[in-house]
C-alpha cells in the first residue's frame, strides 16, 4: 500500500515526501485552513514531478469541466478529483475520453464505487473513518471493492481515505489496498514504537562508549 499525504500544509507535505510518501492529495477545506489557493498549491507541487497529485474541482458540470481543463494545462499528469454525483460521473466519462486522469471522492458505498468504475474513474477515494462513525463497516466495504476490481482486472485503483487511527491503517495494508490518503499526524505516529526508541538509544550509547570507534 502506497501513501498519499493528505494535507494542505506545505511543511507537513514536504516532510512526508522527504521520508517516502508517494504523492499529495488535499481538499478545499484544507486549502482554507492553511490560507492558500488551490491554483497556488497545484502550481507549487506540479514543479515537484510527483507520482500522484490531485486537483479538486467544484461547482456545476460546466464549471468543473472548465477547472479540470485548466488544471490539466498546468500539469498534464494531474489527477482531477471529483466529488461523487451524477454530474461527477458524467465529468469522469468526458475527461476519460480526453485522456485526463480522474479520482472520485466521497465514496461511501460499494454501489457508488462500481458506478465510478463504470464511468472510467482511475482512482476511487473510499471513506473509512466517516463510514465507521456512521455505523457502517468501512473496512469490510473497501475490501469488497478491492476484490471486485481484482477479480475483473479493472484498471481503477482504490484509495482509502478518512483514516482515523493506526488500527485502520494496519488493516488497510493487510487488505492489500492500493493507496492510503494518510493525514500527516497519523503518518508520523505510525513510525513510532517504544522498543524502536529504546533500542536506538542503547545502540547510540554503546557506540560512544567504545573508544575504538574514535581512534
Amino acid at each position: 500500500m502506497l501513501y498519499l499525504i493528505d494535507s494542505g500544509n506545505y511543511d507537513e507535505i514536504n516532510d512526508a515526501l522527504a521520508i517516502g510518501a508517494q504523492g499529495v492529495t488535499a481538499n478545499t477545506s484544507m486549502y482554507l485552513k492553511n490560507e492558500i489557493s488551490l491554483k497556488e498549491f497545484i502550481n507549487y507541487y506540479s514543479k515537484k514531478k510527483l507520482n500522484f497529485l490531485s486537483a479538486e474541482v467544484i461547482g456545476t458540470y460546466e464549471e468543473m469541466l472548465s477547472q479540470a481543463l485548466e488544471f490539466h494545462k498546468m500539469n498534464n499528469n494531474i489527477v482531477i478529483k471529483i466529488n461523487f454525483s451524477k454530474d461527477g460521473l458524467r465529468l469522469v466519462k468526458e475527461l476519460k475520453q480526453q485522456g485526463i486522469k480522474t479520482a472520485m471522492s466521497l465514496l461511501f458505498t460499494i454501489n457508488q464505487a462500481v458506478a465510478a468504475i463504470n464511468a472510467g474513474c482511475d482512482y476511487l477515494f473510499f471513506f473509512i473513518g466517516r463510514n465507521e462513525e456512521n455505523g457502517s463497516d468501512g473496512l469490510c466495504a473497501i475490501e469488497k471493492i478491492q476484490n471486485i476490481i481484482n477479480s475483473h482486472n479493472y484498471s481503477s485503483k482504490v484509495v482509502a481515505a478518512s483514516i482515523k487511527n493506526l488500527y485502520q491503517l494496519e488493516q488497510l495494508a493487510n487488505l492489500k489496498i492500493d493507496y492510503a490518503a494518510i493525514p500527516y499526524n497519523l503518518y508520523i505516529k505510525s513510525l513510532s514504537h517504544p522498543l524502536t526508541d529504546s533500542g536506538a538509544k542503547t545502540f547510540e550509547n554503546d557506540y560512544y562508549k567504545n573508544p575504538k570507534n574514535f581512534i
